[in-house]
């Protein structure tokens, strides 16, 4: 009885299996109960309650294969490894898109996120996941074009690939934290294949889009190695009237892409 009592206060094998807790993300109620077995005498219903109202373990969508976060500390389920728990929660097939593919190609200014994109089919809400959340977005692209899958760590991970991303992030800066960060990715990209980029806005059937898209790569065209040729194809894309590169009123026409442009959207 008093090895019982002793087991169930957490006093001789709580540590290490609060321990071998920390080595993880997120974890699966048959996880815990085999780290409770082999670490402690208490039933593995227990030892989930006790953790659960500690905070060491906090429910996730319970549609999403019953996983738990694991909390790294007393202010909360910080997460050593946002990918990999993303990952984990959507499964494996997920594939991260806007600024979370910007991240993941090196071509974010930000080393940390609080908001990770993934592709969708269909629309879906929001998933929070520690101290950051999931969104889902629906692209006009259909969901597995221009994927690559690439290595993150010890995972591979799958990405809307270099072209497709930037063309996303013009599309909506809002899902790139920002214009300033999808300037930043541009200007940092190296290799674009600039003729992909032409083939697949293309298929967006957005004018306004055409429009943006092709004024930048034509701002880019000596990096990304794009001929004139490639350009002018774009031309029957584009829109009938002029429209707006970004909210807000004013700005430069740019007669070849029929866009409106402030001053000082791009850098110098």
């Amino acid at each position: 009885m008093k090895k019982r009592d002793r087991n169930r206060s957490g006093v001789s094998d709580w540590k290490s299996l609060m321990a071998a807790l920390r080595r993880r993300d997120t974890i699966s109620p048959v996880e815990i109960a085999q780290l409770v077995r082999q670490y402690t005498d208490v039933s593995p219903d227990y030892a989930l309650r006790r953790l659960q109202r500690e905070g060491v373990l906090q429910r996730l969508d319970p549609q999403r294969r019953g996983l738990y976060l694991v909390a790294r500390g007393k202010t909360g389920a910080f997460i050593a490894d946002p990918v990999e728990a993303v990952q984990a929660v959507c499964g494996p097939g997920t594939i991260f898109g806007y600024g979370s593919a910007l991240f993941l190609h090196g071509l974010s200014r930000y080393g940390r996120l609080t908001e990770y994109y993934v592709v969708s089919s269909t629309r879906r809400n929001q998933l929070p996941v520690g101290e950051f959340v999931v969104r889902y977005v629906k692209t006009p692209l259909p969901e597995q074009t221009g994927v690559v899958t690439r290595r993150q760590g010890r995972l591979l991970v799958r990405v809307t690939d270099v072209e497709r991303t930037l063309i996303d992030c013009i599309h909506r800066p809002k899902y790139a934290q920002g214009w300033e960060n999808v300037v930043q990715a541009l200007d940092r990209a190296r290799g674009v294949r600039a003729d992909r980029m032409i083939e697949y806005v293309k298929r967006y059937r957005t004018p306004s889009l055409v429009a943006k898209v092709g004024m930048v790569i034509e701002r880019y065209a000596a990096k990304w190695r794009v001929s004139a040729d490639k350009l002018q194809s774009l031309r029957p894309y584009l829109p009938a009237t002029p429209v707006k590169f970004s909210r807000g009123t004013g700005g430069t026409l740019n007669k070849e892409w029929n866009v409106y442009v402030l001053e000082g959207l791009f850098h110098a």
